[in-house]
C-alpha cells in the first residue's frame, strides 16, 4: 500500500487502487448486511468511491467525503445520471462517514453503507464482480460543510472491477463432474438452468 496513514481498524480485504495515489480497505458484515470501507487518497481535497453495474460514470452510486481544516469530516451520498457532476441523492442518505483525518497530504475516511439499500439511486453490492470508480479533488468543496459542491476531478480518477463480497464455502469442481446439468436457484429472482 502507498499511504503513510495507518488504518482506523483491521480489515479483511485491501487493494492499492493506484500506486502512490489511492488505497482501499473493506470488510463485509453479512449479519448486519453492511460493508465498511476505508479510502486513503493522496490529496487534502475531497475523495470519492463509487459503485456501478456497468463501469463508467453513468448510473454510479457515489460516496464523497472530505476533512476540513478544523478536522471535521463531511460525507455525501451522490448519484451520477450522466458523465457530469453527480447530484446529491435526494431520496435517502445511505453512505455514512465513521471517522476521517488528513495526515502527510493524504485524506483517509472510514465509511459504511448497506449492501442493498433498496434506494433507486443506490447500486446493490453483490456477490461476484463489482465495478468501482474513485476520484478526488485538489481542494475541499465550497462551502466546506454538508452541502458543499465538489469541483471537477480533471484526470484524478480511476476504476477497478473487484469482488467486494468473498466466496465462502465454495464447492470444488469435482462436485459437478459427471453431471449433465445443474440448476441455480436465486432467492427473489429467476430460475436458471445450464445445460452442457
Amino acid at each position: 500500500m502507498s499511504t503513510p496513514v495507518e488504518t482506523f481498524t483491521t480489515y479483511k480485504h485491501s487493494i492499492e487502487l493506484q500506486k502512490n495515489v489511492a488505497d482501499l480497505w473493506w470488510t463485509v458484515d453479512d449479519n448486519e448486511r453492511e460493508i465498511t470501507f476505508e479510502l486513503h487518497i493522496n490529496t487534502t481535497g475531497w475523495i470519492a468511491l463509487g459503485i456501478n453495474l456497468a463501469g463508467g460514470m453513468k448510473g454510479t452510486d457515489i460516496g464523497v467525503g472530505w476533512v476540513d481544516q478544523r478536522g471535521s469530516v463531511y460525507f455525501q451520498d451522490r448519484y451520477a445520471f450522466a458523465k457530469e457532476r453527480p447530484m446529491l441523492d435526494n431520496t435517502t442518505i445511505d453512505w455514512f462517514a465513521l471517522q476521517g483525518r488528513e495526515v502527510s497530504g493524504w485524506t483517509a475516511i472510514q465509511f459504511k453503507r448497506l449492501l442493498d439499500t433498496c434506494d433507486l439511486m443506490d447500486v446493490p453490492i453483490k456477490s461476484g464482480t463489482n465495478k468501482l470508480i474513485f476520484a478526488y479533488g485538489l481542494t475541499d468543496p465550497i462551502p466546506s460543510g454538508p452541502n458543499g459542491e465538489i469541483s471537477y476531478h480533471e484526470n484524478q480518477h480511476g476504476s477497478r472491477a473487484l469482488s467486494l463480497r468473498s466466496y465462502t464455502d465454495s464447492l470444488s469442481e469435482d462436485t459437478f463432474a459427471g453431471l449433465d446439468y445443474f440448476d441455480f436457484r436465486l432467492n427473489n429472482a429467476c430460475h436458471i438452468s445450464i445445460f452442457y
